[in-house]
């Protein structure tokens, strides 16, 4: 007797294949949706470590350059308003040496000594101007405080010293006398701040001395925190006295936005400046 072989697969047979391979589909679906979560987290947790490191050396780049005396007023200390989510100061642009003396309030900068992130900018800018002691008085060394109304680089320093940068001052301005090498820095009034738009929380900068609106420095942060300011005095000991601040701490809080099912990281990064010509504590 003859016995024929079977031919395909029974109903049960693909039922439990079928079965098996969803199986496996799904567990390989769910390994591929943690591994593209996990992508995603990591992708958007090293986005906001960087952008906190870069917020933090701009504003830390602000900072290191301005001065402080202590017990010092007026343009001894740049630091205007001091306030723990927000600050105004005087921002150095340049800095750059006389290289001829004044006549009718213009003061000319020698263009091959002046160093800066741009040039002077009139109505935006204030001149600087060390004023030194004649020992006549034994007063200290003193800075000069006056606005710029006009900028031109039509006119050369005398002699050999090449280009120069004519600085216009208002009219009275006490410069009668300067001489030639004389200190200028270039300053502008700067205001840092936390601020809230399109319901985030950003870290905002605008320039006081032209009254413009502020713009987005960094961001999104965390809502009421993301931007933190601390006052050291040379003691290391926090102050309220903006004429005794020899560092100021910083700290910069953002979390990412926990999209696709992700969880909400939060990173704080908190950095230190200290000011020139300040006892650092």
């Amino acid at each position: 007797m003859l016995t024929r072989s079977r031919d395909g697969f029974t109903l049960a047979e693909v039922l439990i294949a079928l079965a098996l391979t969803l199986v496996v589909a799904g567990a390989l679906w769910g390994l591929l949706l943690d591994t593209q979560r996990v992508a995603r987290d990591q992708a958007q947790r090293v986005n906001l470590q960087s952008n906190l490191r870069t917020g933090s050396l701009v504003v830390l780049s602000e900072l290191r350059e301005l001065s402080a005396v202590a017990g010092g007023t007026g343009v001894q200390n740049d630091v205007l308003a001091a306030g723990t989510s927000a600050m105004t100061y005087r921002a150095m642009r340049g800095i750059g040496f006389t290289c001829a003396g004044p006549t009718a309030g213009v003061i000319r900068l020698g263009r091959s000594t002046f160093t800066g992130h741009r040039d002077p900018q009139a109505g935006r800018d204030e001149a600087l101007i060390l004023l030194p002691d004649t020992g006549a008085t034994g007063a200290a060394d003193s800075w000069l405080s006056a606005p710029i109304s006009a900028v031109a680089t039509s006119s050369a320093c005398p002699g050999s010293l090449g280009p120069g940068i004519s600085l216009t001052l208002p009219a009275g301005t006490a410069v009668a006398g300067l001489e030639v090498g004389t200190p200028v820095r270039i300053a502008e009034v700067m205001e840092l701040r936390l601020y809230v738009s399109e319901g985030r929380s950003w870290l905002g900068a605008r320039s006081v001395s032209t009254g413009e609106a502020i713009q987005p420095l960094l961001g999104p942060l965390t809502s009421g925190s993301g931007f933190r300011l601390e006052y050291l005095d040379a003691g290391g000991a926090p102050t309220a006295d903006r004429t005794r601040i020899s560092a100021i701490r910083v700290a910069l809080r953002g979390s990412t936005d926990g999209g696709g099912g992700s969880t909400p990281v939060e990173e704080e990064l908190i950095a230190q400046a200290g000011l020139r010509n300040a006892v650092q504590p």
